[in-house]
């Protein structure tokens, strides 16, 4: 297994963050499927901590067909955009691989 010079402290950053994602998410999407008429702010706070990407989707859905315009499918689109941009924050603070030093 590698090591990285940051290795752990990336992954609690982007293990918290990922974490907030997932819930934010679940529970959005349960609020969407039990509450008859939603007013949803955890929708719009997982739109928020998923910027860049969160606010493209969001405004982008209005692309979307009527027919075709589920909410909790676009909740699921806004936790996979976070879940790709937790993968991403944690390539990029990792740094760089340490050698190990093997013998021959």
């Amino acid at each position: 297994m590698r090591r990285y010079r940051r290795g752990l402290v990336a992954a609690i950053v982007a293990g918290t963050y990922a974490g907030l994602v997932v819930i934010l998410g679940v529970v959005s999407a349960v609020i969407l499927m039990t509450v008859q008429d939603p007013i949803l702010l955890t929708g719009v706070a997982l739109m928020i901590i998923t910027v860049p990407l969160g606010p493209l989707i969001w405004w982008g859905w209005d692309l979307v067909p009527p027919s075709m315009g589920d909410p909790v499918l676009l909740v699921a689109l806004l936790t996979a955009a976070g879940l790709l941009q937790s993968y991403l924050l944690w390539r990029v603070l990792r740094g760089p691989a340490l050698h190990e030093n093997r013998p021959t």
